[in-house]
């Protein structure tokens, strides 16, 4: 994770776009990485001056980039109608060969067939967020599951997902627990079948 380095205190900020022009410093974007290099002057190396940073207060600010960030990239899926939400529009789109990969969230009710669904389809798979959370992303009250259309919002999406998860503490809950994502292989996904459980949710 990029921090760019400013004049004044905190003299680092979150650079998660890359954005920000000037001097860099990078980090593990973790609870663990961040104290250390905070506590035991690895900040103060790579700046080459006494500096004194508050880690929890920077992996909260990074953590919020990067929910903003995932925020934009799942609202310019949806613009683009690059997004397909709830288990019959994603069935559609991995019959018609369009799926690069399936956002599943952390309480769907089948979210371990999802998952194997994903693996057997050779599709990417995104586990991040609970079904409250995903639906409010997307406009929904509640989902369960997304197929993403397009390869290069896929990839971001995926590469946010897993620093939001490395940040995230046990007592994180808005995104759903403290679950890993799994990125599965960029292959094409084949024909494959979401078993519907019984009195399902009409958006999982």
């Amino acid at each position: 994770m990029r921090l760019a380095v400013v004049p004044d205190a905190p003299y680092v900020v979150p650079d998660a776009k890359g954005a920000l022009g000037g001097r860099g410093v990078w980090v593990m974007p973790n609870p663990t990485c961040l104290e250390r290099a905070a506590k035991k002057g690895g900040f103060s190396r790579s700046l080459k001056r006494q500096v004194s940073i508050d880690p929890e207060l920077l992996r909260t600010q990074i953590q919020a980039q990067l929910e903003r960030r995932l925020e934009g990239l799942a609202n310019g899926a949806r613009r683009a109608r690059h997004a397909q939400l709830g288990a019959e529009a994603v069935q559609e789109s991995i019959d018609r060969g369009r799926a690069t990969a399936l956002w599943v969230a952390e309480d769907a009710a089948r979210r371990d067939a999802l998952e194997a669904m994903a693996e057997r389809l050779g599709c990417r798979l995104i586990v991040l967020g609970s079904r409250g959370w995903l639906g409010e992303l997307f406009g929904r009250d509640l989902l369960a599951v997304v197929a993403l259309e397009h390869e290069g919002l896929a990839t971001a999406i995926g590469q946010v997902t897993k620093q939001l998860i490395g940040l995230r503490r046990d007592s994180d809950v808005r995104t759903g627990g403290a679950a890993a994502p799994e990125l599965g292989s960029a292959r094409s996904p084949k024909r494959g079948a979401i078993e519907e459980p019984e009195g399902r949710n009409e958006d999982e």
